[in-house]
């Protein structure tokens, strides 16, 4: 049910030189003026005609006593100017600190109204530009400067996301297209490399090193938009349908020992720190476990033969808290956001066989589980950390 100020507002459209909150304060201050003033006469004639009944009624009491002979004293001056004085002066107080009282709740009523949709627009905005641009104001178009703003943001949100949507929905449609001939050349890649294996002997060395270039070459394409058909898939949010009640140490020490004999392959070290008690939330475990597996791997990839890798998770305030830290060469502050774009690299010179989407399927996977990550310098080296609620 709409509230009856916005219905009223509907019926009775405002004046467009009377939508400035400015406009409608200043209009409420004089409103609030008049009405103190008014209030304020009114409690002090209401007060002073009592106190004058009272006066009244005593000196009504002092004639029939009088001319009952049970008196034989009358006030000559019932009303002392003092007297008066004093009824005036206090009549005053009581109906200006009613008054103000009065003022003081209205204004208050407007400032907290004002300040709640400044709130509220705020609120949506650093969620917008947190990524979650399906938080809106809920403001009408109707009413001040204010609800016009929100109105405003919120008809801004409601176009971006259409677009965001769209441009999502065009990238998985093109990875879906270009998935089934990638798949197709890398089918023949593969097909040729077998032929040329019988041939070996009478084959120039070029053209089977490009060959073997060109397999590569298709593997690693295919292998990007399969990522990127998972991302797209993961943030649409029908993974949520898979979840169930996980036991985050499992993964953890899961994942530790699959890369503790990597790491030596590499001439690193990874160690575990973790409890032993359960941790428990409500998750995909197959997308946790490969959330865990592309931290690991991006430090194995990256890192400098000796470093070390360290993987712990705690509980913190209700949180499980997982981490990933290594002594490699870190990330700088000005590409500390941009890692999490697609297909985005550091180093885009360097042939390490990253695909640059390793951490955004992180954070994907993040928010898919509402949770939050970060990325912070150890000193040397980089550090990820990613927060869940527990169950």
């Amino acid at each position: 049910m709409q509230p009856l100020i916005v219905r009223i507002q509907q019926l009775l459209p405002i004046p467009t030189w009377l939508r400035s909150s400015a406009m409608q304060q200043g209009l409420m201050f004089i409103m609030v003026s008049v009405i103190s003033l008014l209030l304020m006469s009114s409690l002090t004639v209401a007060y002073v005609d009592y106190h004058l009944d009272n006066v009244n009624n005593n000196i009504e009491h002092n004639v029939e006593a009088f001319m009952l002979g049970t008196t034989t004293e009358i006030n000559k001056e019932p009303i002392d100017e003092d007297d008066v004085i004093d009824v005036l002066a206090t009549g005053f107080i009581l109906s200006g600190i009613l008054v103000v009282l009065f003022s003081s709740a209205i204004v208050i009523y407007m400032t907290r109204r004002n300040q709640s949709k400044i709130d509220r627009i705020e609120k949506v905005l650093r969620a917008a530009a947190d990524g979650e641009l399906s938080a809106r104001t809920m403001m009408s178009s109707q009413g001040n400067d204010l609800t016009r703003i929100g109105s405003t943001v919120d008809e801004m949100l409601s176009r971006l996301q259409n677009v965001v949507a769209a441009m999502s929905d065009i990238s998985t449609n093109i990875a879906h297209e270009l998935k089934t001939p990638i798949t197709r050349l890398q089918y023949n890649l593969l097909t040729l490399n077998e032929m040329a294996d019988t041939h070996r002997d009478h084959l120039d060395s070029d053209f089977a090193n490009q060959l073997e270039l060109a397999l590569n070459e298709s593997s690693r394409l295919a292998n990007i938009f399969d990522a990127l058909l998972r991302i797209s898939q993961i943030k649409s949010g029908n993974r949520r349908q898979r979840f169930e009640t996980i036991n985050v140490i499992d993964i953890v020490q899961t994942i530790a020992e699959i890369y503790t004999d990597v790491a030596e392959d590499a001439d690193m070290r990874l160690t575990l720190d973790t409890q032993t008690k359960p941790i428990f939330i409500l998750g995909d475990r197959e997308l946790l476990t490969q959330q865990l597996a592309n931290l690991v791997e991006n430090s194995l990839r990256y890192c400098p033969p000796a470093s070390l890798l360290k993987l712990s998770c705690h509980t913190d305030d209700n949180e499980v808290v997982l981490m990933m830290a290594d002594n490699g060469p870190g990330i700088n502050d000005q590409e500390k956001q941009r890692v999490f774009e697609r297909l985005y690299r550091i180093n885009k010179s360097r042939n390490d066989g990253g695909l640059g989407i390793g951490l955004t399927l992180v954070k994907a996977v993040t928010e898919l589980h509402q949770g939050e990550i970060r990325l912070y310098d150890c000193h040397p080296g980089l550090g990820v950390e990613i927060r869940y609620r527990c169950q």
